[in-house]
């Protein structure tokens, strides 16, 4: 039985299910679902309620029977019969005049039911309650309100209201025009609508919103699931069980009697993820047309990019933050169809200042109008300054160590643009400078166990890399440190598009400047070794190992093979040649270097934590998984020693490596843990797009299933 039909009788089956049971006592061709029988004769709550339908059937088809003779047997009866007909539908009906068919959506507030009207045969939807006569005082007042609002509204995008009243069993009601579409996001995704669709559909939308508003009715529910798209293509918006009245009246003066319905101090009515963060607050002062705006922007954000703006929230705590201090990546990363017009439209919707929004639904229908007539919108950007000023003050606010990083990295790059355009008396200032960028910049990589995704550096990255390359254009050998740097940490968040244009050009700088004689090998090899890094995560294997192996040769030549840079780039050359499935090169690999490390007394743990994890990769490929899990959970050991803590990012890392094994060896409860304890680690050090954290998302989702069968 489906979540959204009625529970009857015992509640094993729908009413559906015993009303066919009980026409195939008189029609046996009437198909009744399987078990129902059997449940029927073993349940006498259900059977008494089958038998009492099949009596009302029996009733009704008796009376039918005597206006049909009725109807044959005078000239003119036919009005009579028919009147008789409905008289005898309206005394088994709930709902005088109309007869209830399936329910077709439940929400918070009441059932919606497909219905027909006797008198006039017109299909339409019936929308009751939930708790009908036991009901509250407030959910009576809210439902009195929908009525209201609804019947008082003319508009080809909103549902027209027919009419309404009291149930026989005292159940509040009314009837309005039927629907027949399908939601937005649905019907978006079933047409493979396009970004210019998608903004009509919007403004369309909007059209109906502002219409709304200018009567002194916020909608405050706006979501996918209150907009259908009908057969003719037209959005159509439904649900104002949360409506609000705005001022106390509409433009024309007629009163929605606001104070009954009003929201209590502290109580959030409506849907979390479409929900403005002033809505998200419970202060109903705060609360009027621009959280409908603000709805609008996630509505129109979620059909362009296939997906919420704030979707890795795991928390409504969370989810406030994100909405309060941070901007959603553009539409366009997620769908390059969207151009920067409607990128500006859906973030100035999305923007967590109400006043920062448009003013009204009719501005936003003006700038759509605009956008799709080809002609300049209205809507500008946010400045780099108040971008600028806004992410300072979040994260001074946030946290001191984060203001100081960020302020370190911001101070560091004006000092770069400034220093390394003077003369050569100033280089030895200029390094410590680059020295104290790297470190400051090197703390919010969440490879080094320190970062975490919640610090948002890709701004200040942005600003930084484009001063630095008209600053340093003169002094190429800083600017490529500085673009290595700013790869690295867009690296350790998984981010190869962000960090494929600063590698690639630090290493085409390196590599003139070494021809040059302007570089040492070793910068040459430093950047050698983090393309490879970056030839990884784009899976381009092959390219990797030869960016590697040069590496490899001159940091072994320059500094040795037991040098720590050395085996480090053995250790990432062993990797990618595991990945080729080159398993006993890699194996072989792997014990040389451990063989090495282990000469050393200086080795860092977390290193030889790295090597044995290596090795149990390898393991795992061979599905040796004993002696995998042996090596994982060795390597586990080591980095919680070297790092002091669990919430390092290689303890996540290995925890979802004991996780895939545990898997595999059908130990579900253990893999469900660890996996989970490594999602919790990963998702805060590398955010929710991350690789690692979308392959992580899948295993959990997958165990959490399995648990359930």
């Amino acid at each position: 039985m489906s979540a959204d039909q009625t529970v009857i009788g015992c509640g094993q089956y729908s009413r559906d299910d015993l009303e066919l049971a009980a026409l195939a006592r008189a029609d046996a061709e009437v198909p009744v679902p399987a078990g129902v029988g059997e449940h029927i004769e073993s349940c006498p709550v259900c059977r008494a309620i089958v038998e009492r339908f099949a009596a009302d059937n029996a009733f009704l088809g008796e009376f039918v029977q005597v206006a049909r003779s009725r109807e044959s047997s005078r000239s003119g009866s036919r009005a009579e019969a028919r009147a008789e007909a409905i008289a005898a539908e309206t005394h088994l009906s709930p709902i005088a005049g109309y007869r209830l068919g399936d329910e077709i959506h439940r929400g918070g507030q009441g059932a919606v039911y497909r219905a027909e009207q006797l008198a006039t045969r017109r299909t339409c939807a019936v929308k009751m309650l939930l708790r009908g006569r036991f009901a509250s005082d407030r959910e009576l007042v809210r439902f009195e309100r929908e009525v209201e609002v609804v019947a008082r509204m003319r508009h080809p995008s909103i549902v027209t209201l027919y009419e309404s009243g009291v149930s026989r069993e005292g159940e509040p009601w009314f009837a309005m025009e039927l629907v027949d579409g399908e939601r937005l996001d649905v019907a978006v995704r079933a047409r493979h609508a396009g970004p210019r669709d998608i903004a009509r559909l919007v403004k369309q939308v909007a059209e109906a919103v502002a219409y709304a508003h200018r009567r002194g009715v916020i909608h405050r529910d706006l979501k996918p699931g209150n907009i259908l798209v009908d057969k003719d293509g037209v959005p159509r918006v439904l649900d104002f069980g949360l409506a609000r009245a705005d001022e106390e009246g509409d433009a024309a003066g007629n009163q929605i009697s606001p104070s009954a319905g009003a929201t209590r101090a502290g109580e959030f009515l409506g849907t979390f993820a479409y929900a403005a963060p002033e809505q998200l607050a419970g202060d109903p002062n705060s609360i009027d047309t621009r959280c409908d705006l603000y709805a609008l922007g996630v509505v129109l954000y979620e059909c362009l990019a296939g997906r919420k703006p704030f979707e890795g929230a795991r928390s409504i705590a969370e989810l406030v933050e994100q909405k309060t201090h941070s901007a959603p990546e553009r539409p366009s990363a997620r769908n390059s169809a969207v151009d920067r017009d409607l990128d500006v439209i859906a973030l100035r919707l999305l923007a967590a200042d109400p006043a920062r929004r448009y003013d009204t639904a009719d501005a936003l229908v003006e700038d759509l109008a605009r956008y799709l007539d080809g002609r300049p919108i209205l809507a500008r950007e946010d400045s780099v300054a108040y971008v600028v000023g806004k992410t300072l003050r979040r994260h001074w606010l946030l946290s001191s160590t984060a203001a100081v990083l960020l302020v370190t990295i911001v101070a560091s790059g004006v000092a770069l643009a400034v220093a390394y355009s003077r003369a050569e008396r100033e280089r030895a200032r200029s390094e410590r400078t680059l020295q104290g960028f790297r470190e400051a910049l090197g703390s919010a990589n969440p490879e080094s166990g320190k970062g975490s995704a919640d610090i948002s550096v890709d701004r200040f990255l942005d600003l930084i890399e484009e001063n630095a390359s008209n600053a340093l254009k003169d002094e190429p050998s800083v600017l490529a440190g500085v673009l290595d740097t700013i790869g690295i940490v867009h690296l350790g968040f998984d981010d190869a598009k962000r960090a494929e244009p600063a590698l690639r050009r630090a290493l085409d700088e390196r590599r003139e400047l070494f021809n040059a004689g302007g570089c040492t090998a070793l910068e040459l090899a430093e950047s050698l070794h983090n393309m490879g890094r970056l030839l990884i995560l784009k899976n381009d294997l092959p390219a990797a190992e030869t960016a590697y192996r040069e590496a490899l040769v001159i940091r072994e030549r320059d500094l040795g093979g037991d040098h720590q840079l050395a085996l480090l780039t053995g250790r990432h050359l062993a990797s990618c040649l595991r990945r080729q499935q080159r398993i006993d090169e890699a194996l072989a690999m792997y014990d040389a270097l451990f063989r090495r490390a282990s000469a050393l007394p200086d080795y860092p743990p977390e290193e030889f934590a790295a090597l044995r994890n290596g090795r149990a990769f390898i393991y795992f490929q061979a599905n040796q998984l004993d002696l995998a899990l042996a090596e994982f959970t060795g390597a586990l050991e080591a980095v919680r020693r070297a790092t002091g803590t669990d919430d390092d990012y290689r303890v996540g890392r290995t925890l979802f490596s004991i996780a895939r094994v545990e898997d595999r060896l059908g130990r579900r409860d253990d893999a469900l843990a660890h996996a989970t304890a490594a999602q919790e680690i990963l998702r805060k050090r590398k955010g929710g797009d991350a690789a690692t954290v979308v392959d992580i998302d899948k295993l959990v989702a997958k165990l959490r299933e399995q648990s359930k069968q």
